[in-house]
């Protein structure tokens, strides 16, 4: 994210992080565009282009104490927008399973009610699947599968590397893909439902 430097980046940062809101729009006004820019790259809707620059910011100010440790605000600007566009893509696959799973028990007609009642019952077997996994191991599925966290939010949070966080989400969705197929009906239902589980 190339940018010309105009101002004491380093004072503005710091004025940032002790919560002024003047030095904050002068952040705002000088990077927005940038961040814009680049999320647009991969986001071409204009409506979700505008909500994701926003929410890039309002992140930015939610962890405005970090900046006064920042030493290059582009590299952790790049980083958060980066992984902003991560968790969006990350919905919008989720949304596209959800929707696939609808329209599997839409085409069903007659057994809408009986799918119906499948699907509640495989989403309980998944929870208590998460339930039997070990405690680290549970809660970094959670954070992905409910917060909707990135490996690197994840990692951060915890305090892990980015290599632990993944290989502990790869066990936790290979065991409750397994546990489902060993404790639910199977059934072209069930078949889309573990596609939610898939990482």
């Amino acid at each position: 994210m190339p940018t010309e430097i105009t101002y004491n980046e380093k004072d503005l940062l710091q004025r940032v992080a002790q919560g002024e809101r003047v030095a904050f729009k002068v952040l705002y006004g000088h990077y927005f565009k940038v961040v814009q820019k680049y999320i647009s790259l991969f986001v071409p809707s204009k409506d979700n282009l505008d909500e994701l620059t926003q929410d890039v910011f309002v992140r930015i100010w939610e962890k405005r104490e970090r900046l006064a440790g920042v030493e290059s605000f582009q590299g952790y600007l790049f980083m958060l927008t980066r992984n902003m566009i991560f968790n969006y893509m990350r919905s919008m696959r989720v949304q596209q399973r959800t929707s696939e799973l609808n329209e599997t028990m839409d085409r069903a007609g007659e057994h809408h009610a009986e799918n119906a009642f499948l699907y509640k019952q495989y989403y309980s077997i998944a929870v208590e699947g998460m339930e039997k996994l070990p405690p680290g191991r549970k809660r970094i599925l959670k954070m992905s599968v409910e917060e909707g966290l990135t490996l690197d939010e994840i990692a951060e949070k915890l305090q892990i590397t980015r290599a632990g966080v993944k290989k502990q989400l790869y066990a936790a969705t290979a065991f409750v893909r397994q546990y489902l197929l060993e404790h639910a009906e199977m059934s072209l239902l069930l078949l889309a439902f573990l596609s939610l589980f898939d990482k």
